[in-house]
């Protein structure tokens, strides 16, 4: 009799992992059957990647480039103006106003032919005419003929008055914070 709780034991141990080895058996042939549909022996040939659908379409500019744009121009202070950044036109004084990278606004203005060749120099006078100690990236003419520029380093425009430069310099209006 001694013998017959032990047998019952050993009985209950291997009903007992049935189950556990019944539900690992059911979770892996899932996995398994997975495996061999998706790694098959035979080759595999993926579809062609639609390249010219997800790329944007090249622009138009490049086949329309103009070589003869520059032809007929003329280079004012080529070697006189470092990085100028934008301009702008008085009709009134007939000058040029730009803003060149090193921090300074230079005004542009054509000589008469006749002092030009007696001087045996260029039509062109440049001259610099007020550093902001920054870099000026925009320049236009105001309604009462000043020039106001946009520096970039400071974050705000600069009024120059076009009669006194130096002594005019001023802030105007408020930071911008980028």
């Amino acid at each position: 009799m001694a013998d017959q709780p032990a047998s019952t034991n050993s009985n209950r141990s291997n009903r007992s992992s049935w189950p556990f080895l019944g539900v690992f058996l059911s979770a892996m042939l899932p996995v398994v059957a997975a495996i061999v549909v998706v790694y098959q022996l035979e080759s595999f040939d993926p579809a062609p990647m639609p390249l010219h659908e997800l790329s944007p379409p090249q622009p138009a500019a490049n086949l329309l480039r103009n070589q003869r744009m520059l032809q007929g121009a003329e280079f004012l202070g080529v070697g006189k103006l470092k990085g100028p950044e934008d301009i702008a036109y008085d009709r009134r004084e007939e000058i040029i106003y730009t803003g060149c990278e090193d921090g300074w606004i230079k005004r542009v203005w054509l000589k008469s032919k006749d002092s030009a060749s007696a001087n045996n120099d260029t039509l062109v006078e440049v001259e610099d005419w007020v550093n902001t100690r920054g870099r000026p990236l925009g320049i236009v003419l105001g309604p009462n003929n000043e020039v106001i520029v946009a520096d970039s380093y400071k974050m705000h425009p600069l009024n120059i008055m076009w009669r006194k430069p130096a002594l005019t310099l001023w802030r105007e209006g408020p930071t911008v914070d980028f």
